[in-house]
């Protein structure tokens, strides 16, 4: 059998390694003010149809079943492999732009009581994306991967009825879940001499900035940085989607929620980066534009993080459209986006 490191060798073959690029602090005023510079905003496309849907939505469907199979290997003690895994993540570190069609696969095949077998696949896509807006080798790049996907093993030796709780958590189900980042890194013990720094991740992934995270109450650049953007993707994910015990936040609040934590959970660097890739009307969002029309974030601008391109569904009047209008706000100086709304709010 391949020995991991030479999958991933073979996955991440690059004629030269790029170092990663820092992200300077910023202040919080301008990341919600519109954007100080002015880009060539992208065409105003579907993402859906930039790359090959079924290609896109088959690698979607084999995370998920990867990440089934590893719940099953975990509840029955046995060692889990990660040689599944690797060829699909190489396949995306190879081929970036399938991240902007998954996004639509996340919308259009997650369903909440599939939580925990795919939010790890999805804070994996928002930690890609934060790897490639910081230049992240394509080595760091499945690092990072491996680890977003790896980060919450350690839940699966949980209880299921403490895991699908549906009302209030107790002090000691709070406390048993805490433990398992210490779980995760001693189910992938096994891993620590190939993969050193993706096991570290997993133990690391809720310490937080200012030392209120967990187990050890680490500070600062104490946490690994796969650690902390995969802290951050994992926040926003667990605030934007139902969950046994909690429900989700519209992803408007949620990102501006991480943006409000300033240095306290997150370093400065991180959170810029997050909201760059994520912006503040994440791909997905509802929004009512102010001449009353209604449409769904289908892509968004790092130069213009207040102007996403908008796929109409609803005109002023409540009308319903043809689905193949798009308003590409940063072409505009008349329309903006007046709120965010949930898909309850449409209209019937």
């Amino acid at each position: 059998m391949a020995r991991a490191t030479d999958l991933v060798n073979r996955s991440c073959r690059t004629d030269s390694e790029k170092e990663s690029r820092e992200v300077s602090p910023f202040r919080f005023s301008q990341i919600l003010s519109p954007a100080l510079k002015v880009g060539t905003p992208p065409p105003a496309t579907d993402p859906v149809m930039e790359s090959n849907d079924l290609n896109v939505e088959s690698v979607y469907l084999t995370l998920r079943d990867y990440m089934l199979g590893i719940q099953r290997i975990i509840k029955r003690g046995e060692r889990i492999g990660i040689e599944m895994a690797l060829p699909t993540i190489g396949k995306i570190v190879e081929n970036p732009e399938m991240l902007a069609g998954i996004n639509p696969m996340m919308i259009k095949l997650s369903v909440d009581d599939d939580y925990y077998i795919l939010q790890p696949i999805h804070t994996m896509i928002y930690a890609l994306k934060m790897g490639l807006l910081l230049n992240y080798t394509r080595t760091k790049m499945t690092e990072i991967a491996l680890a977003a996907l790896l980060q919450n093993v350690g839940m699966f030796l949980i209880p299921e009825e403490i895991v699908n709780k549906a009302g209030k958590l107790t002090e000691e189900e709070i406390l048993l879940i805490k433990k398992h980042p210490e779980s995760g890194r001693d189910i992938l013990t096994h891993l620590n001499n190939e993969f050193p720094s993706v096991v570290e991740a997993v133990y690391q992934h809720h310490e937080r900035e200012n030392g209120d995270g967990y187990p050890r109450k680490l500070k600062g650049d104490a946490i690994v940085e796969y650690a902390q953007i995969i802290g951050i993707c994992d926040s926003y994910e667990a605030m934007s989607r139902n969950r046994p015990h909690k429900k989700a936040l519209l992803q408007f609040t949620s990102v501006r929620q991480l943006i409000e934590t300033k240095e306290k959970l997150f370093a400065p660097r991180i959170i810029k980066a997050f909201l760059e890739e994520m912006s503040l009307y994440p791909v997905g969002s509802y929004v009512r534009l102010n001449n009353g029309s209604i449409g769904r974030v289908i892509k968004t601008s790092r130069q213009q993080p207040v102007k996403p391109i908008v796929r109409l569904i609803f005109d002023g009047r409540g009308n319903k459209t043809n689905n193949n209008e798009y308003t590409d706000l940063s072409k505009t100086g008349v329309l903006s986006i007046a709120d965010v709304i949930t898909e309850a709010d449409l209209p019937a």
